[in-house]
């Protein structure tokens, strides 16, 4: 099954932003029990939470490592599947990740915004963009477009990059610009600090 961006017409910003807001608390230990009954082949949300990255959804075909481990859109979620002793009986579980907020969450039904080139998003801006690479296939990342602050070209979302040196990143195949930056209410994180495993910064970012 592919992953697209499920677009409308209207204004559908305050959806996205309800999405991305989630829950007041992270239901550990509800997700435990919701991520050991990950099938592959059926595709699933998670909403992330990072100071980096701020606020973002992924939707796409969960894919299992071979370590067990499990990730959507090559972001990862939780770990090996395990048990764990509930009411003295032991239920299969797998621990998320801390930076995972919601599983499963619940994307707007639909999207609204000008379909956009990759590489006229800005810091900010509250998009949609839908990526393909495999292992993961197609999937679809919501939320607010952040850029290096050593090289404001380069633009991500999540993880993954939008464009870089006025250019489109080759993985992503289509971008939606929901609302520009001062017209959503969604929190933006500061521009990224790009560091090296060295400890050094870093003018780019490997592409993912």
């Amino acid at each position: 099954m592919t992953t697209g961006i499920n677009q409308t017409d209207g204004v559908a910003g305050p959806t996205l932003a309800d999405a991305l807001q989630g829950p007041p608390r992270r239901d550990v230990a509800g997700m435990k029990r919701q991520l050991a009954e990950v099938a592959p082949g059926e595709p699933a949300t998670v909403l992330m939470r990072s100071a980096r990255y701020g606020s973002y959804l992924i939707t796409g075909v969960p894919h299992l490592t071979d370590l067990d481990d499990v990730l959507i859109g090559g972001v990862l979620i939780a770990g090996k599947k395990d048990k764990e002793k509930r009411s003295d009986e032991p239920v299969a579980i797998r621990r998320p990740e801390q930076e995972v907020r919601q599983y499963p969450a619940v994307p707007p039904e639909t999207i609204s915004g000008e379909p956009t080139a990759a590489q006229d998003i800005r810091h900010g801006d509250l998009v949609t963009g839908a990526f393909e690479q495999q292992p993961y296939g197609r999937f679809v990342v919501s939320g607010v477009a952040t850029a290096a602050a050593s090289d404001e070209s380069l633009v991500m979302i999540g993880p993954w990059i939008l464009s870089a040196d006025g250019s489109a990143a080759p993985r992503c195949v289509e971008v939606i610009r929901v609302a520009a930056h001062g017209e959503h209410t969604v929190p933006v994180p500061q521009l990224r600090q790009v560091i090296l495993e060295d400890g050094t910064a870093a003018s780019k970012a490997a592409a993912v």
